[in-house]
């Protein structure tokens, strides 16, 4: 794929789009490829949009050639349902008619095949019939997202064409293990592509149905490649990108309160400890091969147990913050315990600043896993910091035994019944440095905080 990087976002999905439609003769006017860019900016710049944003459409369609690949980078996160609060006015023009909010969830409407092939077409690549609820997690997202790529262009491709585009959205439904019958989330693909063909006469032959599926699958791998990222810093930086996403308050960085935090990263810790590495990337008939395979899934693994490690750091900070606020008059906003992450026109006090201790590892402390809490992860996010000085204040004295042990007292969000049990499964010094150094940040709370100490 070729870009004119120096362009703006507009121009530079005008470009890709005009490229990847160029070789199937289709003649899409400008100011139609315009329209098109503009629908799917409006689509992925929402207010939680911090990771699947336009970025995430050139990071996944790379320096690919191949025009379906490229389309399918291009639509393959237009729509998410859930955390963009439902369909927007221009994508419910477009898609609005195939499903209908039910009390048990979006349901694909019915439809005439005949009529509608394209959306025959892409229902039949999906595997999901009408009257059908759409699977929240797994399935509704890329089944939208790929409506809409057919009903944009549905009259620039062939049918065929459209087909194999669907298979590539629904390739990105992510970590999915073996069906009932053992076969892989591609090899299922494979079979329902090769309906396909058969109930559309679309004239992809045995080795066009395998191409097809190997695009399908080099592009969720590319979708999920920040899992295998040799620098973990980077996974890590991706994974605070996805965190205002599935939670809402986390986009309002000066009022979200403890417990929403920290049930965020309780969530995210949840996920991290049960995914399965081997299914987090796919192959197929070889492709990648069980080498390249076994390479991302190793890459797996190393950063999601990494990134447990970092996360507890994480919680166990955030447990102790939300122990002492509920001992001290209840949850409250983040920002009343730690200080305020910006402020204009002057340097804010900070909890970290106030405790001025120097750390001393003990047995048991990963030094990677602190250096990155004490340097930060690369990029600054509008919810928290990049560097975790609290995290590595408690990590360095505790290690991943003590905070184990800790966590295993918590509840997230913290109680007011729980908070007495966690912090006393702390060393007491290290309750009473963390609580005398609030006490100078929340001073509203600080007698409470001293007759605790």
């Amino acid at each position: 794929m070729t870009e004119a990087h120096n362009q703006n976002y507009l121009q530079r999905l005008v470009h890709v789009l005009g490229g990847a439609l160029e070789p199937y003769g289709s003649s899409v006017k400008p100011i139609q490829l315009e329209s098109w860019a503009v629908l799917i900016h409006e689509c992925m710049s929402g207010k939680g949009r911090d990771f699947h944003n336009v970025q995430h459409v050139f990071d996944v369609a790379g320096d690919s050639d191949d025009p379906l690949f490229v389309l399918a980078a291009v639509f393959h996160d237009t729509i998410y349902y859930r955390s963009d609060g439902g369909l927007s006015p221009a994508q419910a023009e477009l898609i609005g008619p195939v499903i209908v909010e039910q009390e048990q969830g979006v349901t694909l409407r019915g439809f005439d095949a005949h009529e509608d092939p394209c959306l025959a077409i892409v229902a039949s690549v999906f595997g999901f019939s009408a009257g059908q609820v759409l699977p929240a997690v797994g399935g509704l997202n890329e089944f939208l997202s790929a409506v809409l790529a057919a009903r944009c262009l549905g009259e620039a491709l062939p049918l065929a064409a459209l087909a194999e585009l669907s298979a590539c959205i629904e390739a990105t439904i992510p970590f999915r293990g073996l069906g009932t019958d053992g076969s892989s989330a591609a090899e299922q693909l494979h079979h329902r592509l090769k309906r396909a063909d058969q109930d559309f006469a679309l004239g992809l032959t045995e080795q066009g149905l395998a191409r097809a599926v190997h695009r399908a699958v080099a592009l969720a791998n590319n979708d999920v490649g920040n899992f295998a990222d040799e620098d973990v810093a980077w996974f890590l930086d991706n994974t605070w990108k996805l965190l205002p996403e599935s939670n809402a308050a986390l986009r309002f960085r000066a009022i979200y309160r403890v417990s929403e935090f920290q049930l965020a990263l309780s969530n995210m810790e949840r996920f991290f400890t049960s995914l399965d590495p081997n299914v987090v990337f796919c192959s197929f008939q070889g492709c990648p091969t069980d080498t390249q395979l076994a390479a991302l899934t190793a890459g797996a693994r190393r950063n999601l147990s990494f990134g447990r490690a970092y996360l507890r750091a994480k919680l166990a900070a955030l447990a102790l913050l939300g122990a002492l606020a509920e001992k001290t008059g209840g949850d409250v906003p983040l920002s009343l315990f730690t200080g305020d992450l910006h402020a204009q026109g002057h340097a804010p006090m900070r909890l970290e600043d106030q405790l001025g201790v120097a750390h001393e590892f003990v047995t048991g402390c990963q030094p990677k896993v602190y250096e990155l809490l004490v340097v930060g992860r690369y990029s600054e996010t509008n919810f928290d910091l990049r560097h975790s000085p609290l995290s590595a204040f408690l990590y360095a004295r505790l290690g991943d035994s003590g905070i184990d042990k800790a966590l295993a007292q918590a509840v997230h969000p913290m109680t007011f019944e729980q908070a007495q049990p966690f912090l006393d499964a702390l060393p007491k010094a290290i309750v009473s440095d963390i609580a005398r150094a609030s006490a100078r940040i929340a001073t509203s709370r600080a007698d409470a905080l001293h007759a605790l100490v």
